[in-house]
């Protein structure tokens, strides 16, 4: 300790200061972890989750309850429509679409990419179990002409309801049955 006091001391001038080289990927690592943190701590979109809107319908003087399911993650939707007869225990017809998802702001594209129907049991009657049929399958192939392969929506969601709007036939409005829907988040 005295050696060292006795030493003369390099001016501030002369110093040379030597920059370790393994501090620069250490430094970047922690800028890609801080950066990765952030990204993680972002909300999900408020349209995420499972919500539904059931309505009673008539055809030729016999009433129906009609429900429909829309399930949205981040970038899968799939959507049920599950009609049944009113007082009635049994489900008439269930029609299924799901797919890919993408979304901007309150901006919403749906792309089709399977179709389902209801699972028959052994007497021809609607189990309630969706079964999925993708393209190049024959279900897709009689149907697919009564979707439309991509959709644009709008939403606008609150604490439990999420108003959904899309042009379901591509007619260019949105006036349609089913196209203006206000869902309840279950």
């Amino acid at each position: 300790m005295i050696i060292n006091s006795l030493l003369p001391m390099p001016s501030k001038k002369n110093r040379i200061v030597k920059f370790p080289v393994w501090f620069i990927p250490i430094v970047i690592l922690c800028f890609l972890l801080i950066i990765h943190s952030c990204e993680s701590l972002k909300k999900d979109p408020e349209f995420i989750g499972t919500w539904e809107f059931t309505k009673k319908i008539t055809s030729d003087e016999i009433t129906y309850n009609t429900t429909r399911t829309i399930i949205l993650t981040k970038n899968t939707w799939e959507e049920t429509y599950v009609i049944q007869r009113e007082n009635s225990s049994s489900i008439s017809a269930i029609i299924g679409t799901r797919g890919d998802l993408s979304f901007s702001h309150s901006h919403l594209t749906f792309d089709l990419k399977e179709l389902g129907t209801c699972t028959l049991d052994e007497n021809e009657i609607c189990t309630g179990i969706v079964e999925w049929h993708g393209e190049g399958s024959d279900y897709w192939a009689d149907n697919e002409q009564f979707f439309e392969k991509k959709v644009e929506g709008l939403y606008e969601s609150g604490s439990s309801t999420m108003r959904l709007t899309r042009d379901l036939n591509n007619d260019g409005d949105t006036l349609d049955t089913g196209e203006d829907v206000t869902f309840e988040m279950i």
